[in-house]
């Protein structure tokens, strides 16, 4: 990727500028104020917006306010870049409540937002959002500003994150952080027992409220039942006071003997109609044991079955669901296995390690060298022809013993000289010939055959493509294990509310066949008829005692001998009217008793149901809890597999810049330590010099930014302000190499950058502003 254009139509101090950017090294030189680290932050601005993050609710930064234009309604600009040989185009107004982006292909011109990721935040599409870029790693990887070292919170948690999703890349959308997020959604969903408000908490305070309301409801119901015992009592003492009112009544023997006639033909009616009454209570006696009270019991079971197979129904979605993303996983899985071609990770490396011992053996002969034979036969074979000639032309001395021995020597060492040199001429030309053997012999042949490859580099590239593809199972196959934890955990709940909904079911055949019936519905037609026949008891029974009045006052009409002794009386009024307020009273305060307080059955169903509930969310918090562990696991091991490499990366910048520190080690929240070459003991970059800390964060940026995105540009606001000219060098000379695969735009206020590029004779672009 590369950015082509900046057109700052209002930002800052600028005003209608556009800057053309060019591939490779661009030098963006001004002088102080003129406006590099506003262009920097415009750059910034285009790809994220001036927003918070970690926030709920879109949420301005400080640099919204430090960077509006003075004096102007206006607050936009735009920029172009390239990315996989398409140019996209970015149209932003930054002004707050009218802040608007549109992404265009440059090309057509079609505007192409939704094929970007979407911010519900901030209700926009993310232009780097399908390549894993948000605002904190940009501006802590590959987005270096002007003397900025502190990360912004909670930056190091995502950087890590996303360099170890990177580093173990599986095609797979969850992820570490997603896995994680929606574990510890599900468990604030559920919430802690100790907070009134979650959904556990409020199921506990609501049962324990129930168990409270359980004590006063039945306190109430044995009251009501005891008050209507005295009801019953009173009520019947009235029937039989009215009676007898009835018959004190009377007023004169005329109107008696009227009564007496009528009295005559209601005993009459009153016998046939009891008659009836009896022969259909009598069938209907059946039905004397239903009650509308086991009803509700009836109904309080099945509801309690129903509740639990939702619960159910819901676990069962839950299996599913994990079920259909274990399926994708393996076929994923399948997928990878199969681009090997049925190669196994062990026999490719067995063929690897076999091909590179080859290519050791012929370095190991290119190394033997035979340059010192030839140079010591070569100064033996001189020094013996310079005594020979010494003795030739008797420099040596007028002694003939002198001179012969001379001679002697320099023809023996000559000789010598001449043998040795070419032993080692002999055998230098040996080793080419075995070096020229050495090229490719013909297992490394077969070998690359085997596999369809060219040459040693592409053996090696297909070599570490196949270990990461293995590393990218061995995470597909720990993310299945979860799944598979998840899912035996749900069929364990499962279980247990198939066990429990079992049991229910079980009891309420068991109470159906007790009063044989097949359905509740049947029983309640039971109770309908059960209510029918006390009625008609209750009219039976009343008919009985209008008998018996009618007949005690038919026969009280008359004495012995046929003598009339009817006499006025006075009904009991007053004992009535008693009779009829306790009544009152007694239904009032039944009335009151029950005012608001349920049935106990159907609160002890409650009751059952809500300990149910519980115990699914403690089954599921564990689960979580479990998940979250295992999670943990994970991501420590793959930081152990992935941090040498790292480590290595970003010391040998540090190495070349420096000169003096190689050693590096980067922990789990990407905390840096330099080794101190000296002792070997770690120290924090804030430790060190403040040139050096800005070497080792420049190392740090380098290195991880390589790790975590090939494709966005380096950007780098006045990076060596403290650095000496040796470390400059070294810096400016990794940008330049850098620069041949990436865009680097380096800021600067100096001249130094532009002459020490010239003296590495690095290409680069100059922007003046």
């Amino acid at each position: 990727m590369r950015i082509k254009t900046l057109t700052i139509k209002a930002f800052g101090k600028f005003k209608d500028q556009t800057l053309e950017l060019k591939p490779g090294l661009n030098l963006v030189y001004g002088t102080n104020e003129a406006g590099k680290t506003t262009v920097q932050t415009f750059i910034q601005g285009m790809f994220f917006g001036f927003y918070k993050p970690y926030r709920k609710k879109k949420t301005y930064s400080e640099e919204y306010e430090k960077y509006m234009p003075w004096g102007q309604f206006d607050y936009s600009g735009s920029l172009v870049y390239e990315v996989d040989g398409r140019e996209i185009r970015l149209e932003r107004n930054f002004l707050r409540a009218k802040d608007s982006l549109f992404i265009y292909d440059n090309t057509t011109g079609k505007i192409i937002n939704d094929q970007f990721k979407y911010d519900g935040v901030i209700r926009q599409h993310l232009p780097l959002g399908n390549l894993g870029m948000t605002s904190v790693i940009y501006n802590n990887t590959v987005n270096m500003r002007q003397m900025v070292h502190d990360n912004e919170s909670g930056s190091q948690d995502e950087i890590r994150d996303s360099y170890i999703e990177m580093q173990n890349s599986s095609g797979i959308e969850i992820n570490f952080k997603g896995i994680a997020r929606r574990l510890e959604e599900k468990k604030s969903n559920i919430g802690r027992s100790g907070q009134s408000k979650s959904r556990i908490g409020a199921a506990i305070r609501e049962r324990d409220e129930l168990q409270q309301l359980l004590k006063e409801a039945e306190a109430a119901y044995a009251k009501v039942a005891e008050n209507q015992e005295k009801i019953t009592r009173n009520q019947k003492m009235m029937k039989r006071i009215e009676t007898e009112n009835d018959y004190l009544s009377q007023e004169s023997v005329v109107k008696r003997k009227k009564e007496l006639l009528q009295s005559y033909e209601k005993i009459n009616k009153l016998e046939k109609e009891n008659n009836r009454l009896s022969k259909i209570i009598r069938e209907d006696q059946i039905y004397e044991d239903y009650n509308y009270k086991n009803l509700e019991g009836l109904k309080a079971i099945s509801n309690q079955a129903d509740r639990l197979s939702d619960q159910m129904d819901y676990i069962e979605k839950e299996m599913a669901d994990a079920s259909e993303h274990l399926k994708t996983i393996r076929q994923k899985e399948a997928a990878k296995r199969s681009s090997l071609a049925g190669h196994t990770l062990e026999a490719i490396t067995e063929d690897y390690e076999l091909f590179k011992k080859e290519q050791n053996e012929v370095a190991a002969v290119d190394k033997k060298t035979n340059v010192i034979i030839n140079i010591i036969s070569a100064l033996v074979a001189l020094l013996g022809m310079g005594l020979v000639g010494l003795a030739n032309m008797g420099l040596l001395g007028t002694s003939q013993g002198i001179e012969n021995l001379s001679l002697t020597v320099g023809v023996t060492l000559a000789i010598v000289g001449v043998v040795g040199l070419s032993f080692g001429i002999s055998e230098t030309l040996k080793k080419r010939r075995i070096l020229k053997e050495k090229q490719l012999i013909p297992i490394q042949e077969e070998i690359l055959a085997k596999y369809q490859l060219k040459d040693g580099p592409s053996f090696d590239s297909y070599y570490k493509k196949v270990v990461r593809n293995q590393k990218e199972l061995e995470q597909m196959q720990n993310e299945g294990e979860l799944l598979i934890i998840q899912h035996s955990r749900h069929q364990a709940g499962y279980e247990v509310l198939f066990e429990q909904r079992r049991g229910i079911m079980r009891d309420l055949e068991r109470k159906l066949a007790q009063y044989e019936v097949k359905s509740i519905a049947e029983y309640a037609e039971r109770c309908e008829k059960a209510q029918q026949l006390e009625e008609l008891k209750i009219r039976f029974n009343g008919n009985l005692r209008l008998l018996e009045n009618l007949l005690e006052t038919v026969n009280g009409g008359k004495t012995d001998d046929g003598q009339s002794v009817w006499q006025k009386a006075s009904p009991k009024s007053e004992e009535l009217l008693s009779l009829g307020k306790e009544i009152a009273r007694l239904e009032g305060e039944n009335s009151a008793l029950t005012d608001g307080i349920g049935l106990p059955v159907e609160i002890q169903e409650t009751i059952k149901s809500l300990d149910a509930q519980i115990q699914a969310f403690d089954t599921e918090i564990k689960a979580c809890n479990a998940a979250l562990e295992i999670l943990e696991t994970i991501q420590k091991n793959c930081h152990l597999e992935s941090a040498p490499e790292l480590n290595k990366n970003i010391g040998d910048i540090l190495e070349t810049i420096t000169q003096h520190y190689k050693g590096v080690k980067i922990d789990e929240t990407m905390k840096l330590k330099v080794v101190d070459p000296k002792g070997g003991d770690f120290k924090d970059a804030e430790q060190l010099s403040a040139g050096t800390m800005d070497q080792v964060h420049f190392a740090f940026r380098y290195g991880i930014g390589e790790q975590i995105s090939r494709e966005m540009p380096f950007i780098l606001d006045e990076p060596f302000v403290r650095y000496d000219k040796q470390r400059k060098t070294q810096a400016l000379k990794l940008l330049a190499e850098l620069s041949s695969t990436r865009q680097v735009i380096l800021f600067t206020c100096d001249d130094d950058e532009e002459n020490l590029l010239r003296s590495l004779k690095a290409p680069f672009h100059k922007i003046k502003l």
